[in-house]
């Protein structure tokens, strides 16, 4: 780690001593130096206008405002704070509706305790070394929701608002869209192969990369696909790590999706079959849980 980095401070905010403490115990051993304790959120929000963190740690659920809320005025620019500084998020609740909310206000990561040290110093190594690109938009503000696996995509639909291209197809067909979408379904192939039920580190990882591919779907304006995405990330969420959840739903999906990213316009029967059919297996297989 490059000397001026360890020297700024980071800012660690939970109601519990304990937890504030573990964390910081890890980040020392990990060489940063400066920690700033926070109890509430008072104290974070002073924290931050008076030193300017270069990273700031803090639980969900904190006194006086929540961990969102905090995320929300640093985006803002409350107090003339560096907008895009990163803030890592933990929680203990780690719900669909969280997770939307927590990305829609501008979170840099998150981690869902308990975790272990290498789990936090992760993050802080991708907030330090591969900050995703900051975006300020009149939707949204924060860093970039496309996850590094896609930093390379360079086609012309990074975002919802661009523009159809001029060959008459729809903004998803093009070969560009179709193909960071691909490369999203390959990914949660790879993860998905043999996964152990139980397995809370590698489901964690599968409900990103799904997320993932809800966003660059929508991004793209696949609306099938997209649709898809949020059908196996309602069935990760409502399940979790419980050795309940069904190896033969997330293989359905993925083998779906990947139909999903050849099939094209002309195909759209097809493609509304399929989703009509994973959404239906998940209202099953729920409903069975329940």
């Amino acid at each position: 780690m490059h000397r001026a980095v360890a020297r700024k401070p980071i800012v660690v905010c939970d109601p519990n001593p304990l937890a504030r403490r573990l964390v910081a115990d890890v980040l020392r051993g990990a060489g940063y130096e400066q920690i700033r304790h926070a109890r509430d959120g008072s104290e974070l929000m002073n924290a931050t206008v008076e030193c300017a963190p270069q990273i700031a740690i803090t639980a969900s659920r904190i006194p006086g405002v929540s961990g969102l809320e905090y995320v929300r005025a640093v985006r803002a620019g409350v107090e003339q704070v560096n907008r895009a500084m990163p803030v890592i998020i933990m929680t203990t609740t780690p719900t669909q509706s969280f997770i939307e909310a927590a990305r829609a206000s501008g979170v840099d990561e998150m981690l869902v305790a308990p975790f272990n040290a290498q789990a936090l110093l992760a993050r802080i190594d991708a907030v330090v070394r591969r900050p995703r690109q900051f975006v300020d938009s009149v939707r949204y503000i924060g860093p970039c929701r496309r996850r590094r696996m896609l930093e390379d995509f360079v086609g012309p639909h990074r975002r919802l608002s661009d523009p159809l291209d001029n060959d008459g197809l729809s903004s998803w067909e093009s070969e560009e869209s179709r193909e960071a979408v691909r490369g999203c379904v390959r990914k949660l192939s790879e993860l998905t192969f043999a996964v152990a039920p139980g397995d809370r580190r590698k489901l964690r990882e599968i409900y990103e990369v799904v997320q993932d591919t809800r966003d660059v779907a929508e991004d793209v304006r696949d609306l099938a696909m997209a649709e898809s995405a949020r059908s196996l990330a309602r069935y990760i969420a409502a399940l979790g790590a419980a050795r309940g959840l069904e190896a033969d739903v997330l293989c359905t999906h993925v083998d779906a999706m990947q139909k999903l990213s050849f099939l094209g316009a002309n195909q759209l029967d097809e493609r509304l079959k399929l989703v009509d059919g994973l959404v239906a297996v998940v209202d099953k297989r729920l409903g069975r849980a329940a």
